[in-house]
């Protein structure tokens, strides 16, 4: 076991005052636990600094992503395989400010004796090939030569990389190979396990698309490299802790669903599989906690082993019931991406009911059970409600007293004690009728009345909010802009 050098050890405890900062629960234990994995470990070990901090700072899978960028950031020298102990010296460490980092920043430029790439040929080699070590070159000389970099400026560096991966064309040389694949002619270039799949067009259809995925994924590669040379490039100009300030996002359970951007959606979309059961969980189980009537023979004859003293209370076994679960969903524009959330929670829910009806509306509310069990994918249910017409279908604007009337008429003669009702939307009704009476009928009829509201609770009743109104005949409603809002909806369920 090795001793940590100060300048490392000091850029550990950066790191992770880093990740605190982004939301990561990182206490003074798991700093000292990290520490001494890195001691076991070694740098001589590949990959061994990553893997100790990330073994002992990381506790939940949606947290990956954060580490991973900011590990990139703190220890870009010494990610890879062959870092010593010796290589930390505190001429070559980084300045505790976060402001110069000799030795940690890869040259950028062409070395003098480098010859400049063909950038077009290297590009589709390295798609056919795979090869990272010609993706590294390409990124580096891409960036020096599309990106336009500006020394100065407080960027993350979308734009750098944008301009890049347009300069460089790499989604058209992506697909022009992918062609190429399905076509035959690029089946000579491929590696030995999928070389043969397109041959001449003779491949089976599978070994076509596991070659097109592998294009694919090298292009994702190269995509990456770029991004790291960006940022690599930046903080050369600008110091580590002013980049780390400017590329600083929420984790994916505290980005605010409503902004969330494509990449944020599928991050949100993969955390909430947890969520998705457990919700469907707790909704079953409050319905199995409730006890049969006193069973009053049963409770006499225990008593007999205790002299009569009744001291165990039992009940008849309650008959099973499964909970009805009712959903009302607003998909207009206003709500457009709190919408996709929640198709894929519905989707999910679903599959995990088997008694479940849903209905979505903008202006009318229109039942779309059958859609969502057909669909089992989420992208594919929105697909197929586009396909009923999209808005045209559901109405052109936003009327929650419509739907409401058209819900509680489709639904009020089931309501019972086991039912429950779901509603999503923002409440806002276009300065239209409420209709407060059909909600007071549908929350009187079914056991529980739940309203999901994605946006904050002091904008409610504010313009054409209505929520002021509906709020007072719901069992609760919430606010829920965020995966952590959800989960403390579920908690307080339970």
């Amino acid at each position: 076991m090795t001793a940590i050098r100060t300048p490392l050890l000091e850029r550990i405890h950066r790191f992770a005052d880093e990740l605190r900062t982004r939301g990561l629960p990182i206490s003074m234990v798991e700093r000292i636990d990290a520490m001494r994995a890195v001691e076991t470990v070694g740098l001589n070990v590949p990959n061994g600094l990553h893997l100790a901090l990330s073994a002992t700072l990381v506790k939940a899978a949606e947290h990956r992503g954060v580490f991973d960028e900011v590990f990139q950031l703190y220890f870009r020298s010494e990610a890879g395989a062959g870092v010593t102990w010796s290589d930390l010296d505190d001429d070559d460490a980084e300045d505790a400010d976060g402001t110069g980092a000799a030795g940690t920043v890869g040259a950028f430029g062409l070395a003098p004796d480098q010859t400049p790439l063909d950038l077009d040929h290297a590009l589709r080699t390295a798609l056919r090939d795979g090869s990272e070590v010609l993706a590294r070159l390409i990124a580096e000389q891409a960036v020096l030569q599309f990106s336009r970099f500006e020394p100065g400026r407080p960027v993350a560096g979308v734009l750098y990389e944008s301009r890049t991966i347009e300069g460089l064309r790499l989604e058209q040389v992506r697909a022009e190979i992918a062609r190429e694949v399905t076509e035959g002619s690029g089946g000579a270039s491929g590696n030995g396990a999928a070389g043969g799949a397109g041959g001449g067009g003779s491949g089976s259809e599978l070994g076509l698309q596991l070659r097109r995925q592998e294009v694919a994924d090298r292009a994702n590669s190269l995509r990456q490299q770029i991004r790291e040379v960006i940022r690599e490039q930046l903080v050369a100009d600008r110091g580590l802790d002013a980049v780390t300030e400017t590329l600083r996002t929420p984790l994916p359970a505290d980005a605010d669903i409503s902004m969330a951007n494509r990449d944020q959606l599928a991050e949100i979309e993969r955390a909430m599989k947890p969520l998705e059961r457990k919700l469907a969980t707790t909704m079953m189980r409050k319905r199995r906690q409730r006890n049969g009537q006193l069973d009053v023979r049963a409770t006499l004859r225990a008593s007999m082993a205790t002299g009569g003293v009744p001291v165990k209370v039992l009940h008849r076994r309650p008959n099973p019931t499964k909970p009805q679960l009712y959903v009302l969903a607003d998909m207009s524009g206003s709500v457009a991406t709190f919408a996709a959330f929640t198709v894929t929670l519905v989707s999910a829910l679903t599959q995990l009911f088997s008694r479940l009806r849903t209905f979505a509306f903008i202006e009318n509310a229109i039942e779309l059970t059958d859609l969502f069990r057909e669909n089992e994918d989420p992208l594919q249910t929105i697909r197929a409600i586009n396909r009923l017409g999209g808005p045209s279908y559901l109405g052109g604007h936003t009327d929650y007293g419509h739907a409401l009337r058209q819900f509680g008429a489709e639904i009020s003669s089931e309501l019972g004690r086991r039912s429950t009702v779901l509603i999503f939307g923002d409440g806002r009704g276009n300065y239209l009728p409420s209709e407060e009476a059909t909600l007071v009928d549908i929350s009187r009829r079914a056991g529980a009345v739940y309203w999901l509201n994605p946006e904050a609770r002091p904008l409610w009743g504010t313009g054409d909010s209505l929520m002021h109104v509906y709020a007072r005949h719901c069992t609760e409603a919430v606010s829920c802009r965020t995966l952590n809002d959800l989960r403390r909806f579920i908690e307080d369920l339970d």
